[in-house]
């Protein structure tokens, strides 16, 4: 009966020894894995901290180009570039400002119902559309002033 139980018990050491033996390498490699995933993660987790650092510095939009267009085709040309000359000049401080900041309503009263001088003559602009990108476009209609009234400028 002793013998039996010294011959399980030591079945159960061989056994135990074998597998600690035949697992230490495994364990090495899981080991040695788990570190690696430990120091990938890190390199990643740091590399998308500075893609985001990066995204957010280009995610602020500026203006950079103000671009004037008219909705209906006139056949005097040279007006129209006038026009323009003078639009630009008015939203020539646009440019360099950031488009999370720009109110849209200023951008449109910047220019609706404005009365311009071009190609002596006087003019009444209005703002059909306005697209605020980097590239801020403007639509506008115009009409000449015959006379001026008292309330206007």
């Amino acid at each position: 009966m002793k013998r039996d139980f010294s011959l399980i018990v030591l079945g159960v050491l061989l056994g135990a020894i074998s597998m600690n033996i035949h697992l230490a390498s495994r364990l090495d490699t899981l080991y040695l894995d788990r570190e690696k995933l430990r120091v990938s993660l890190y390199e990643t987790t740091e590399r998308l901290k500075k893609i985001e650092a990066q995204w957010q510095d280009h995610r602020t939009m500026l203006v950079r180009e103000v671009e004037i267009q008219f909705s209906k085709e006139t056949q005097d040309v040279f007006l129209e570039v006038a026009l323009r000359q003078a639009v630009i000049k008015l939203t020539q401080e646009l440019v360099g400002e950031k488009l999370d900041l720009l109110s849209p309503y200023l951008a449109v009263q910047l220019l609706d119902r404005r009365i311009v001088e071009a190609d002596n003559g006087r003019y009444r602009l209005f703002v059909r559309t306005l697209i605020l990108s980097e590239k801020t476009t403007y639509i506008l209609d115009y009409e000449p002033l015959t006379a001026q009234s008292d309330d206007e400028p």
